[in-house]
């Protein structure tokens, strides 16, 4: 073979290399990324001390819909855009 398909061949082979050593470390970084997700979770529960029944209820009323989904928007504000009582308190008093 040529000079320089030769290198061309040993370029790629390293490449690939890399590539298999990327791989590997994406491959790790997915299973500690997990891991920790799932740490973070078992401490929430046990904050609230949940027994697992328990938090199997509320996940099964969050996806029946029986709480406001997370990130939703506030429901909108009455006639007179007071959000509460103590709103339209607030803003009598500053008359």
């Amino acid at each position: 073979m040529s000079e320089k398909l030769d290198k061309i061949g040993a370029d790629r082979d390293r490449a690939k290399e890399k590539r298999d050593q990327w791989d590997a470390r994406y491959k790790e970084l997915c299973q500690k990324y997990i891991q920790q997700e799932n740490t973070e979770i078992h401490e929430m529960v046990r904050a609230q001390n949940m027994t697992p029944d328990q938090l199997a209820e509320v996940l099964k009323a969050l996806q029946s819909g029986m709480f406001p989904s997370m990130g939703a928007p506030a429901p909108a504000s009455p006639a007179g855009g007071y959000t509460t009582s103590e709103d339209k308190e607030d803003e009598q008093d500053e008359d």
